[in-house]
């Protein structure tokens, strides 16, 4: 009789607890993080439990789940990695080579150990002399021509305006803006248009026109020459860079062929490590 009065009271005991354990309005958390109600069987304890993770309702998603599932990794030199600055002897920078001779020629080339050095610095300093000298005389010879004819407002001078009104019955009102504002432009016109020949004073107006025009013409010659030297010196420079360039590469050349770059991956404490390396054969 005892034994069947504690079994019922265990049984009655077991009704009271299933009674506790009905379903609440807690959440589950499913393993990809999205929310759902708590299945069959799931106590208000189990519900209790998940209450302080959620903020203020099923859409907010915990910070200690997000925490769990961010990942960040850092890639940086691992413990056993070893970096070194390799220099290798007689190593020519091309870069450096290139930017010397640009800016004075031959100037590469001697870095590098190159002997057509000379022949740039050489041209160099050829161009430079030509275009000095063939510029210096083209002032020489504009000037001489400018006082051959001197002032037009003078009637004694070669060329005049009031000669020129007088012999060509034209007005030399032109002319004489050119005299006040651009005297090159001027000295330009006599040369150039015949029918200022009226202007000369002598027995033959032409020859004296000839004479002045002979002048100014090997003015203009010598500054064409000058021209042509500047792109000599142009030229000069752009081929000594490239031949500086060249000369550095193929100076490297072999020095190059006796490095090789290594690389390798491994795992370290979970993290994948990338390793490079340079290795110089001897």
């Amino acid at each position: 009789m005892i034994r069947r009065v504690g079994f019922a009271a265990l049984l009655l005991l077991c009704a009271v607890s299933a009674q506790a354990a009905v379903p609440g309005e807690g959440f589950l958390i499913t393993e990809d993080a999205s929310w759902s109600r708590p299945a069959a069987g799931v106590g208000t304890a189990l519900a209790s439990d998940l209450a302080p993770r959620v903020a203020h309702g099923a859409a907010d998603v915990p910070a200690d789940w997000l925490a769990q599932r961010a990942i960040d990794r850092e890639w940086g030199a691992s413990e056993d990695s070893l970096y070194r600055t390799l220099d290798v002897k007689g190593w020519k920078s091309e870069g450096l080579a290139l930017a010397l001779s640009g800016v004075l020629p031959g100037a590469g080339e001697f870095y590098v150990g190159e002997g057509s050095a000379w022949m740039f610095l050489a041209i160099e300093a050829a161009s430079w002399f030509g275009r000095t000298s063939t510029r210096k005389k083209a002032d020489d010879l504009r000037a001489q021509a400018a006082a051959f004819v001197g002032d037009p407002t003078d009637t004694s001078s070669t060329w005049s305006f009031s000669r020129y009104e007088l012999q060509a019955g034209g007005n030399a009102a032109q002319l004489e803006a050119l005299w006040a504002g651009d005297r090159e432009a001027y000295y330009q016109a006599l040369a150039t248009d015949p029918t200022y020949r009226a202007g000369f004073k002598g027995g033959d107006p032409g020859i004296t026109y000839e004479s002045y025009k002979g002048l100014r013409d090997d003015s203009q010659d010598r500054r064409r020459q000058s021209r042509y030297y500047e792109i000599a010196l142009w030229a000069n420079h752009a081929l000594s860079a490239f031949d500086a360039l060249r000369a550095a590469r193929f100076h490297n050349l072999p020095l190059r062929r006796n490095i090789d770059l290594q690389l390798g991956a491994k795992m370290r404490r979970g993290d994948p490590t990338l390793r490079a390396a340079v290795v110089r054969r001897f």
